[in-house]
């Protein structure tokens, strides 16, 4: 069984009525909506055409949310209803990320997840959703795709119909009927033009669009459309470098110790190191809970794993750098240094690749950022950690807070190295778009190249976070002001890359 939709836009008036019932059926809190209805205008006065879309979740049957949420409270039904179980939500917004429906939004009175359920509470006493109901031309047509005798099904075969974004592949169940292409596909139109009825778009995601409409000429404009927020902000971009500077850090260390033909690693390598991973291991930890709408309920990753997520593997993958950086602390406190070395090494190696690199994973798993989705994004993310674990212990050692001066020269070599993968990977970044989506993603990374954050990305990130750095460390002495210059851009690229990810509108 598989229940969706057929949205017939040879019927739909645009009345809002499926928007009304649903928020009262279903009490959605203002500002949020489960099901909406978009407004395009395609030609020039006097030959102008105006198109509706009614929007919604499409109880997909590979649901990138169900996937991606690392606490099961997402699931399919056996019905085909993708439902939410709020007993189990902490308010990750992943799952929004996931989507590349918008259908989620956060009730900023619970703080909990939502979407649309079809209904489920009236299907299962054998009624139709509230938005079918009060149509009042009949154009919103719930059944069962599984039975070929359904009016869905029917449909299906008689007329040509077309489904929202199926390069995504999320097998999507709601169908449309003669809709503006536009209605259901972002990429053709743009809201830079003004709406009606709402108030302007306006930051961010204005700007985007804005230079995407002299960029790209459109082939209509949105006039009305729900208002959209950036979900993920600077506590990402904190936990993505924090991160970084955390996986790299140890590693970092220990392996300069085996370039300077050190006996004890560890001892070498001191507990400056070790301090650093530790400590930007739990600033990593806290912004990841200080950014759940219900921090409280951050253990539920445990008690209820959804091992399919990469919130989840990348949880055990912390835990495991953070025992690791342990053992390395431990031996240091009781002196057991000579020997272990070469294990913490490939340890922390292992490890700390993990806690950088899991990340790029679950940007894979978020389908509804097509910029994050960009291929070798982990490996990206590992370069990076070397990057930043060098350049912290640069920095830190000319405080006296890092490693021994002997090792000094080893991070240089180590940052230098990782500083020209950094540099090739960044340069190559529009060309990595996941298999199918080319267009999306080539849309959303000239926002970095050639848009509103193309200043910051090549001024920042580019020539203050890479090409002077390597300048300043042909100089010894300049090493520790190279590495806050790296550190500096790092945090520029990270913030960029999560910003552009969310700015351009996905329905």
């Amino acid at each position: 069984m598989q229940l969706g939709f057929v949205i017939d836009h040879s019927r739909c008036i645009g009345c809002h009525a499926c928007t009304v019932a649903c928020k009262s059926e279903n009490d959605v809190p203002l500002g949020s909506f489960r099901t909406w209805v978009k407004y395009t205008e395609a030609g020039e006065f006097p030959e102008v055409r105006r198109g509706f879309s009614v929007l919604r979740c499409n109880q997909c049957s590979e649901a990138p949310c169900v996937e991606i949420c690392p606490t099961s409270a997402l699931q399919k039904r056996d019905d085909g209803i993708v439902d939410l179980n709020p007993d189990r939500c902490i308010g990750c917004k992943s799952c929004m990320q996931g989507c590349p429906y918008d259908a989620l939004y956060i009730n900023p009175h619970s703080g909990l997840a939502e979407k649309c359920h079809f209904c489920a509470h009236r299907t299962e006493v054998g009624l139709a959703p509230a938005c079918a109901v009060v149509c009042p031309t009949e154009a919103i047509v719930p059944g069962d795709f599984d039975d070929p005798e359904s009016v869905v099904s029917r449909m299906r075969r008689e007329h040509d119909l077309v489904a929202r974004k199926t390069e995504a592949g999320t097998g999507p169940n709601v169908f449309y009927r003669e809709v503006t292409p536009a209605g259901i596909d972002p990429g053709q139109t743009n809201i830079s033009k003004g709406f009606i009825w709402s108030e302007n778009p306006t930051g961010e995601r204005f700007d985007a669009e804005a230079f995407r409409a002299a960029d790209e000429e459109a082939k209509a404009r949105t006039v009305y459309d729900v208002p959209r927020k950036l979900l993920w902000g600077a506590k990402i971009t904190g936990y993505l470098w924090t991160k970084s500077i955390a996986g790299g850090a140890l590693p970092a260390a220990l392996l300069a110790a085996l370039l300077a033909e050190q006996t004890d690693l560890v001892q070498s390598a001191g507990w400056g190191p070790v301090v650093i991973s530790l400590v930007f291991l739990a600033l990593t930890g806290g912004l990841l809970v200080a950014d759940l709408k219900r921090p409280e309920r951050f253990w539920y990753l445990l008690r209820y794993p959804n091992w399919s997520s990469w919130l989840v593997r990348g949880t055990y993958c912390i835990m495991a750098f953070g025992l690791v950086a342990s053992l390395a602390a431990l031996a240091l406190l009781t002196g057991a240094t000579e020997g272990v070395g070469t294990a913490l090494l490939a340890g922390s190696a292992i490890t700390g690749a993990a806690t950088a690199g899991y990340t790029g994973y679950l940007f894979g798993q978020a389908k509804g950022r097509v910029l994050w989705m960009r291929r070798g994004m982990a490996l990206h993310l590992v370069i990076q950690a070397l990057v930043a674990g060098s350049a912290a212990l640069l920095v830190l050692g000319f405080l006296g807070l890092g490693t021994a001066d002997d090792l000094s020269a080893g991070l240089v070599h180590l940052l230098q190295v990782a500083l020209g993968l950094h540099l090739a990977f960044t340069l190559v970044e529009g060309r990595l778009s996941p298999p199918g989506r080319e267009e999306e993603y080539h849309r959303a990374s000239r926002l970095i190249t050639h848009g509103p954050y193309k200043v910051a990305h090549w001024g920042v990130g580019v020539v203050a976070g890479i090409l002077l750095p390597l300048a300043l460390l042909m100089t010894p002495e300049l090493a520790p002001l190279a590495g806050l210059l790296v550190l500096v851009g790092l945090w520029a690229e990270e913030d960029l890359l999560v910003r552009a990810g969310q700015a351009l509108p996905i329905s």
